[in-house]
């Protein structure tokens, strides 16, 4: 029978180290809920109202929470050219697909 260890806890993910049987082979397997950052971000971006109020336009904004496991993800994808490159950053950002992970309706 196969043998799992939590080795790593925190308040936001888990990571398990499962043996194999003949104690030859193991994974590590890292866990998060996500969901308590996305319904967050969501409850974010639907209440950002008006684009042009004072103190929505310019630079240093809060623009996005992403989640950890999606953040090592976008690392992998991307040989860690996502963590220099903000132009990349963006692109992921501005994909439909990662809509909620930011915190407001205007193009980053």
């Amino acid at each position: 029978m196969s043998k799992k260890s939590v080795v790593g806890y925190s308040e936001h993910r888990r990571t398990d180290l499962h043996i194999g049987e003949a104690g030859d082979k193991f994974t590590i397997n890292t866990v998060q809920d996500a969901e308590p950052i996305v319904e967050a971000n969501k409850r974010r971006y639907n209440d950002y109202g008006d684009k042009l109020s004072v103190g929505k336009r310019g630079e240093w904004h809060h623009a996005a929470s992403i989640p950890f496991n999606i953040w090592e993800q976008w690392m992998k994808d991307t040989n860690g050219a996502i963590e220099k490159d903000s132009k990349l950053l963006a692109r992921y950002l501005n994909d439909p697909d990662n809509k909620y992970f930011k915190v407001a309706p205007t193009n980053i």
